[in-house]
């Protein structure tokens, strides 16, 4: 048993050496990339290999044992068109590179700047001619205290609910940071105010949209504001105020005292909770 012993061990030994010895001369074989991703018209397998700065033709020159993996994944994590990345070497030589795409929430154009791509977490991705994504697009000035990321909130409402999605068009942000968003119902505007109660002001918007304007007319105001509480507030497209139903003395039942700073609401045109505002 001993000398069995000493053998396995020597034999151990000596196949550990020769292994080492040839593992230590193989050289690295083909390039494969796989994208996780849907975005596949964003980003494809040539600019993954692109952004890895590899040479297929010349990869068989380098050897195994020298390839070093972290430095590919972090060079292709540190582009703005991958998220995540994976290298690794399989049994036949050839390098595996598993890639997921930034994934754009949004386009930004910002006044003066070319414009790019937003992710879910804010990270800028640049934009190409040669590719056009399905994105809510941001319009605005946009800085330290109003950056893009802070609408990410209400871009991912609009990416998780298609109903609101299939409404907004293009959201704004102001220079003092209120959110102005373009409908793809012509003919107004939405003042948003903050990303505040999302849900609840879209509610509001589909009321409005439902019981308001098919009555009032589609093209009757210029703006809708839902940025406050349980409101909504339309401003008439028409700034002329109409004319005051004064009572008849048949119609005066007792005095009628109308102060400067009273509002005169007109009961047909208070529907479902609106307001209407009229800035003369």
């Amino acid at each position: 048993m001993c000398v069995l012993t000493i053998l396995m061990v020597v034999y151990c030994c000596f196949a550990l050496a020769v292994t080492t010895k040839m593992a230590a001369g193989e050289r690295m074989g083909r390039f494969e990339v796989r994208l996780n991703s849907t975005y596949t018209d964003f980003i494809d397998e040539s600019d993954i290999l692109h952004e890895s700065g590899i040479d297929p033709d010349s990869l068989g020159n380098c050897l195994r044992s020298r390839f070093d993996l972290y430095a590919l994944e972090k060079r292709l994590t540190d582009s703005d068109k991958i998220q995540r990345a994976n290298a690794s070497i399989l049994s036949d030589g050839t390098l595996l590179v598993e890639a997921t795409p930034m994934e754009p929430v949004a386009r930004v154009f910002e006044y003066g700047l070319p414009s790019y791509y937003i992710n879910g977490k804010g990270k800028r991705i640049s934009a190409e001619l040669r590719y056009h994504l399905d994105v809510p697009v941001l319009v605005g000035r946009f800085d330290s205290v109003n950056p893009p990321r802070r609408l990410l909130t209400l871009l991912n409402y609009i990416a998780d609910h298609p109903e609101a999605g299939a409404l907004v068009a293009t959201v704004t942000q102001e220079s003092d940071g209120n959110i102005i968003i373009i409908p793809n119902i012509v003919g107004h505007v939405i003042n948003f105010g903050d990303t505040s109660m999302i849900d609840d002001k879209f509610r509001r918007l589909r009321t409005f949209y439902r019981h308001v304007a098919p009555v009032k007319g589609w093209e009757a105001y210029d703006t809708v504001a839902v940025r406050w509480r349980g409101q909504v507030v339309a401003t008439r497209r028409d700034k002329a105020l109409p004319p005051v139903p004064l009572p008849t003395v048949e119609e005066q039942t007792g005095s009628l005292d109308i102060d400067d700073n009273e509002t005169i609401t007109d009961p047909d045109e208070f529907r479902g909770g609106v307001v209407h505002n009229n800035p003369s």
